[in-house]
């Protein structure tokens, strides 16, 4: 149990594209899914809350979370991209044992319980509760939604704080144009800002703000995710070509 409280610290060198082909293509595969993985967390917001205005003629506009967008002509991408995202987290690093797995899963499990279970319909939604509602209640159904929310973006948090934590400790010549310390400040900078978005949102529900105040700290949160993926994953030297410690 202790091992999946463990973060990974150290990075294996990456193949060499020359004399490990398959090693090659399987973390070339790996680095995708990361960008294809940071991309969805950019365009997550900006998909709903802009799409939905203009291909639905959304109001209010913008609504008050992204959660509520489950209520509107957006509810296919919503569940979409988040059942996207959590399967692609649950199988991440599902044959490890580590902080890193425990996260992804915890995270993963949660994305896809927030698509399934919606947050409260709000006043000006005119569509029927779903099954699920009608099964156990909305009220219940609310506040998996929640705590689902709570514990995925914690989790994911935890993730980004690892992969600032890995990436300090690569060799100085990794590939890399900037230094270990820059990434590593780089992807805890991202934690921070969804720490911060976290305790935004808190404040927001306790005192009752302006719906669209949750909506903010959301969005930033989502990007704050996105952009430590898409780093993660792009490693251009690797994705395209060889490695530049290789090349040296």
């Amino acid at each position: 149990m202790t091992g999946f409280l463990s973060p990974v610290s150290e990075v294996d060198p990456r193949p060499d594209p020359d004399t490990d082909t398959n090693a090659t293509r399987y973390v070339r595969s790996y680095l995708w899914m990361r960008v294809g993985i940071g991309v969805l967390g950019i365009v997550l917001a900006l998909l709903l809350v802009f799409f939905d205005k203009v291909a639905f003629h959304g109001n209010p506009f913008p609504r008050g979370s992204l959660s509520v967008y489950y209520y509107s002509g957006m509810r296919d991408e919503f569940v979409g991209i988040l059942a996207a995202i959590g399967i692609f987290l649950i199988t991440y690093k599902v044959a490890e044992r580590n902080l890193d797995n425990a996260a992804s899963l915890l995270a993963g499990a949660s994305a896809i319980i927030i698509s399934l279970f919606p947050t409260g319909k709000p006043p000006y939604a005119h569509v029927p509760l779903t099954p699920l509602q009608k099964l156990i209640g909305e009220s219940p159904t609310k506040w998996v939604h929640f705590i689902a929310s709570a514990t995925f973006l914690v989790s994911l948090a935890v993730i980004t704080f690892c992969f600032g934590l890995r990436e300090g400790r690569r060799p100085a010549r990794q590939g890399r144009k900037r230094s270990p310390a820059f990434w590593r400040w780089f992807h805890w900078t991202c934690t921070g800002v969804m720490g911060l978005a976290i305790v935004w949102i808190v404040i927001t529900l306790s005192v009752g703000w302006p719906p669209r105040a949750l909506l903010i700290g959301e969005w930033v949160s989502a990007w704050a995710f996105g952009a430590s993926w898409l780093a993660k994953g792009a490693e251009l030297d690797m994705l395209f070509g060889k490695p530049a410690e290789q090349r040296r």
